[in-house]
């Protein structure tokens, strides 16, 4: 199949899929016609960015709060309106929920699903989708069709994002503990709604899904060989490992946009929040860690770091997950590989994606730095990387080719 073709939607998933057409006015009909929610002031509205989906920031009052005597305060929420693809898989979603519950049940600040004025935690509604078209006029002109889309109004977490936080090495730290804490928490957690990852094309044990893609990430012979570099390690080196490692759930994307730093509580240094657990599955914990010290690289270089500082500082994750819920020997060994294989999921897809939206400059900006980091990555030994991030100190030098 010829990756440069339109895609079906079914062949394309969410590789090639559009955000329903919803403006903020939209929001807030939708916030109100399907859970009641009154907002007094429409200029606090705003929507987040958000990578398939539409995020809106409210700001009013429930009819459960309007009901208690004395109460005139305004709550803050999120309205989370999905992709028609993930709107699909409904089970999925309800598993979100309840892990969510199950979550805040066991102490930890997340947000938390309310009730619409039917009583479900996910709703459904029929909106447009507008592609590239920029318009909902002119999604009717070329005819797209309108597309189910899941509903949902979460509370909202105040905070900043990581992004928007010096990453010191403390507070890496910090974020490898809540990750182990929140992982030690969650293995016990089973919900018949995770049995199947809706976002294959992000399971990095699925990652012979993106081989035909690496040709459309690459502009010349030097990225291509990088990718399929990286591609075969992992895909021959990690994957056959994975059958003797225990699964369980992982929160799956914890990249900077998903990870909140809340104010400080009780003395503690830095107290932490996930949000969006849209990438939640039953996976392998090597992968979650991976993950996320993938994406404290890419902050650390966005931050002002080296490629080579912002490597060994990702570390400070390691470590603070080793102090709480240490990964085994085993899965230590497949840490390397599973971290540029992260890497190569960002540029592979952003890449994929960025050739159906030429204008999309962040997009290619993102995915050129991430092929810079990851060919600096790739030219130290994988043993001395390894090594670094395991050391006491987190001083020693790590040399790159």
């Amino acid at each position: 199949m010829d990756v440069n073709s339109n895609e079906t939607e079914s062949g394309g998933g969410h590789l090639t899929l559009t955000r329903p057409y919803v403006d903020k006015q939209g929001a807030v009909s939708l916030a109100h016609s399907l859970f009641g929610l009154r907002i007094s002031d429409l200029s606090k509205v705003k929507e987040f960015i958000s990578y398939d989906d539409r995020n809106f920031y409210l700001k009013g009052v429930l009819p459960s709060q309007e009901s208690k005597e004395g109460n005139s305060g305004e709550d803050e929420f999120v309205l989370k309106i999905l992709n028609h693809v993930d709107s699909q898989n409904i089970s999925y979603i309800n598993a979100q929920n309840v892990l969510l519950l199950y979550l805040k049940e066991h102490g930890f600040v997340c947000p938390v699903p309310m009730k619409s004025l039917s009583g479900e935690l996910t709703m459904e509604c029929q909106l447009s989708s507008y592609g590239l078209s920029g318009s909902e006029e002119n999604a009717k002109e070329q005819g797209l069709p309108p597309r189910i889309n899941a509903v949902r109004l979460l509370s909202y977490v105040p905070g900043k994002l990581l992004k928007d936080v010096r990453c010191t090495k403390d507070l890496l730290f910090s974020l490898g503990r809540y990750t182990a804490k929140t992982n030690k928490v969650l293995k016990s957690f089973q919900h018949a709604g995770l049995s199947d990852l809706v976002k294959q094309e992000w399971d990095l044990a699925q990652l012979n899904i993106l081989e035909r893609y690496i040709s459309v990430a690459s502009h010349d012979s030097s990225e291509f060989e990088l990718l399929q570099h990286v591609y075969k390690k992992f895909v021959n080196g990690v994957i056959p490992k994975l059958g003797y490692l225990d699964k369980q759930v992982i929160h799956g994307d914890l990249n900077d946009k998903n990870i909140l730093v809340l104010p400080n509580r009780r003395g503690k240094r830095h107290t932490i929040s996930f949000l969006d657990y849209g990438d939640t599955s039953n996976s392998y914990r090597v992968f979650e860690v991976a993950i996320c010290m993938m994406y404290m690289i890419m902050l650390r270089v966005e931050q002002g770091d080296s490629h080579e500082e912002a490597i060994r500082a990702a570390g400070h994750v390691l470590r603070g997950y080793q102090s709480v819920y240490s990964l085994s020997p085993s899965e230590l060994d497949l840490l390397y590989w599973s971290v540029a294989a992260r890497f190569f999921q960002s540029i592979v897809i952003g890449m994929y994606k960025q050739s159906l939206e030429p204008e999309n400059i962040y997009l290619s900006q993102t995915c050129q730095l991430g092929l810079s980091i990851l060919s600096s990555y790739t030219s130290a030994p994988e043993k001395e990387i390894l090594n670094s991030w395991l050391s006491t100190d987190m001083l020693g030098p790590v040399h790159f080719k």
